[in-house]
């Protein structure tokens, strides 16, 4: 492992440490990996062994007064999957798009830091020992199906571990984790979702939870699925309240859950918000239309204030927030209640078709620019703000295409607001607000 940066006057500094150096061991075990060292250099003294211009060297470091050590390595680069998953999403895109969308992580440093799914597939048993030994905890995996013929095909992987032998070696050592299946319609639904629950619900210290998800489709598919009809979507919401429930009667916490997708798609309404407890699959779509109309139950006795509280605004104007075809009907429900609260105001939702990853794809995270202006565009008459959320960009502020706020701002020719939550969305829309441009 080569050493990036040395910060002066550290630890590490003061021991001799200097950047271009390569760290071969600590206290005589070898650095092959970033958490290696993490680990290993977390005494208060150690001893470190590097390669500088050729000559082999020893430098003793002594943390003093807490002294940070201030030495950075080079990060080895994303451990890549090894799979060729049959629903992968990454292999559904178009060509064209910026380079990174097309890496296909494997990596379980970002499980644990960044709550990345992996698959386990390319983990060896000093990988396992290593995440135990390390306390990686927890992680986020991908199960997918228990059957190891099944899971193999949906992996396209001959070489895929038994991933109930892997979570049970996980388990025994400490380490927890939070589990995902993407249900593909003929392949891992059924009898195979049935086992599959049946046989992830008996780890008891170790699974925090699970989510059921319907694969994701785009229209640049080759795979041969097929999206979750409504039938099979209702047949999947029962079996996982099914298994839910009896899981939670022995845990007394709910630990399995079906994403919102699958009862918006079954026509279903979502559960109650003591269903999700602590939310603890919100990022894989669980929960996140419960946690929005609770939100806006608890602020919308506030709307009224915060609208007399901006009076003046003579002129009438007209607000377009765009969103997906999932969050559209529920965000209706939502600018109904803040149109009555201001009546100078005419705020409309516009639903945006995804003609960039095709119409099975609905969630406002895939939401390209071009789209958006599109939709626009065809709005009469023009609305004199245009409200995105922030999922449909990325933390650099660009959409899957390369749109920033501002290009889109430019494209339909009005003032664009890009706003995190429902608190944003009424401090946006109401009278007397700040203007300000696509750039903000």
């Amino acid at each position: 492992m080569r050493v990036a940066r040395v910060e002066r006057n550290s630890a590490g500094f003061r021991a001799g440490i200097r950047p271009g150096d390569t760290v071969l061991r600590v206290n005589g075990e070898a650095v092959l990996h970033e958490l290696d060292f993490s680990f290993l250099s977390a005494a208060a003294a150690f001893t470190v062994e590097l390669v500088r211009r050729g000559q082999t060297r020893r430098v003793c470091v002594e943390r003093r007064s807490a002294r940070a050590l201030g030495v950075t390595l080079s990060q080895k680069p994303i451990a890549r999957c090894p799979n060729r998953c049959i629903f992968c999403f990454v292999d559904q895109l178009p060509r064209g798009m910026r380079k990174r969308l097309y890496i296909k992580d494997e990596d379980v440093r970002h499980s644990f830091l960044n709550g990345n799914y992996v698959t386990l597939c390319g983990a060896a048993r000093r990988d396992l020992e290593r995440i135990a030994r390390y306390r990686l905890s927890p992680l986020y995996i991908s199960v997918h199906a228990t059957d190891t013929r099944v899971r193999t095909r949906m992996l396209r992987n001959p070489r895929a571990a038994a991933i109930l032998d892997q979570l049970r070696f996980l388990e025994r050592n400490g380490i927890a984790f939070h589990a995902q299946i993407v249900v593909c319609p003929g392949i891992n639904d059924g009898a195979v979702l049935r086992r599959t629950l049946s046989a992830l619900r008996r780890f008891r210290s170790g699974l925090l939870s699970l989510a059921v998800v319907p694969v994701g489709l785009t229209r640049h598919r080759s795979n041969g699925l097929r999206p979750v009809s409504r039938g099979e979507a209702a047949r999947v919401v029962a079996l996982v309240e099914k298994y839910s429930d009896e899981d939670r009667r022995g845990t007394r916490v709910r630990r399995i859950f079906a994403s919102d997708e699958f009862y918006l798609t079954a026509g279903l309404s979502v559960p109650p918000r003591s269903y999700y407890g602590d939310y603890p699959q919100i990022e894989n779509g669980v929960g996140l239309v419960r946690r929005l109309l609770d939100r806006w139950r608890s602020l919308k006795p506030s709307l009224g204030t915060a609208c007399r509280s901006g009076r003046g605004r003579a002129k009438p104007w007209r607000a377009l927030v765009a969103t997906s075809k999932d969050a559209s009907p529920f965000l209706e429900r939502i600018v109904l209640d803040i149109n009555a609260a201001l009546p100078s105001a005419c705020i409309e939702v516009a639903a945006v078709e995804n003609r960039f990853f095709g119409d099975t794809v609905t969630v406002a995270g895939l939401l390209t620019g071009r789209d958006i202006v599109r939709a626009v565009r065809s709005r009469r008459p023009k609305p004199d703000i245009l409200v995105l959320p922030r999922v449909v960009f990325n933390y650099r502020g660009y959409t899957l295409d390369g749109f920033s706020a501002h290009r889109i701002a430019r494209r339909v020719g009005t003032e664009v607001r890009v706003v995190e939550d429902l608190e944003q969305l009424v401090e946006v829309l109401r009278p007397g607000r700040k203007q300000v441009t696509g750039e903000d």
